[in-house]
């Protein structure tokens, strides 16, 4: 009668699983640990970092330390002109041991990151959440009515176009120029907000106002 042989776990394979579950869940940025070899200095403050994470995350770092840069070889990289919170929260968001939801929230913080280090994916959903910010349904409810709720809500769909105009997001574009396309002109044409708008996007809002007149005609 043959016996079954039992099999001995692949120590070398656990270790390995354990190691990469560590990685992934002992995620802090604040504090070194043995993941991190690079060092961000970002309003004299700290933060630990793997290379090998920035690589992989943003094809703009991994020219930076896989090419002949100067950057290559430091442990040391100071970021000037950036806020310290926001590069923390960026972190967080492209980190898969974090993976922070790129809410409304915390686009003005990460979409200038996410832009300046081509990181599509983050791009992608921080427009995901500003297109949801611009509710549709608030059209009927809301911005019918020349009411200090309806010049706040539409000066806030103005700040969110201008942030789109500035990181080229047609889809957020698209849906700024469906809302103001069917309200009363009158709650935002002279907000300043609006006024910072480009002319490519204002003669679409009248190019389809135009349209569905002439639907109704």
């Amino acid at each position: 009668m043959s016996s079954t042989k039992k099999l001995k776990p692949d120590s070398d394979q656990s270790e390995k699983n354990s190691s990469s579950s560590e990685y992934l869940q002992g995620v802090e940025f604040t504090e070194k640990s043995r993941w991190t070899d690079l060092q961000l200095k970002v309003e004299g403050k700290d933060l630990y970092v793997p290379k090998s994470f920035l690589t992989l995350v943003s094809p703009v770092f991994r020219l930076m330390f896989e090419s002949d840069f100067n950057e290559k070889d430091l442990d040391v990289l100071t970021l000037p002109g950036k806020i310290y919170e926001d590069v923390l929260t960026f972190l967080k968001c492209t980190h898969p041991g974090t993976r922070l939801k790129a809410t409304y929230d915390i686009v003005p913080k990460v979409l200038p990151l996410a832009h300046e280090y081509q990181v599509k994916w983050l791009l992608d959903d921080c427009a995901i959440a500003m297109v949801m910010e611009m509710d549709v349904s608030k059209v009927s409810s809301t911005l019918m009515y020349t009411d200090s709720s309806s010049t706040a809500l539409a000066t806030k769909y103005c700040n969110i176009c201008i942030m789109a105009e500035k990181y080229s997001l047609r889809s957020v574009l698209g849906r700024f120029i469906q809302i103001f396309s069917s309200i009363n002109n009158r709650i935002y044409k002279d907000l300043p907000e609006f006024k910072e708008i480009s002319s490519e996007v204002k003669y679409r809002i009248l190019q389809r106002r135009l349209d569905s007149i002439e639907k109704c005609i």
